[in-house]
């Protein structure tokens, strides 16, 4: 993925009105394939050309999550910082650890059920009051379906691991 590509792709969405960014808002979880029009037509408008068409509906799913939070949030996080924050609050590690779980078994499809989870799990963030870094986010979702499995590795550390600044507070001690 092209950093620059993806950073104007989320910049074009930012700069939506408002009405355009509830169309996606609205289309969150969905599948790019079964989006209405004006969804379709907004996320089009703002997707960069050089985009390949395998990637299109991850582009689409990030693009829609994105406009979950208003379009000047600051602070957003990547989703292995989220899930650390969740895991280390007892009274919810568990339910993500099984949200967690189940979502590191699928695969992207063009059935959206791994979406579906996914954004399920996006909203349990957000409702924690954490905004997600949905640039960082397409990049997993590009590289979801990898034979090495990078992506739900990475997930599954920051949910159950220790962050890298926690380690080495802990070392200095």
């Amino acid at each position: 993925m092209n950093e620059e590509t993806a950073k104007r792709f989320f910049e074009a969405l930012d700069a939506l009105p408002s009405g355009d960014r509830v169309a996606l808002k609205r289309a969150a979880g969905t599948m790019l394939e079964q989006a209405n029009g004006r969804a379709i037509r907004v996320f089009y408008q703002c997707l960069p050309y050089s985009v390949a068409r395998w990637q299109e509906s991850r582009w689409f799913a990030a693009g829609c999550l994105h406009c979950l939070w208003d379009a000047n949030t600051k602070g957003r996080v990547r989703l292995v910082q989220a899930l650390y924050q969740l895991g280390s609050e007892a009274a919810i590690s568990e339910s993500v650890g099984h949200r967690l779980e189940s979502l590191l078994d699928l695969a992207w499809e063009r059935d959206g059920y791994m979406l579906t989870k996914l954004w399920r799990m996006i909203k349990l963030v957000q409702s924690k009051g954490i905004a997600i870094d949905c640039e960082d986010l397409l990049g997993d979702l590009i590289d979801w379906n990898a034979d090495s499995q990078n992506v739900q590795r990475k997930w599954a550390r920051g949910l159950y691991g220790k962050l890298e600044a926690e380690e080495a507070e802990k070392k200095g001690e």
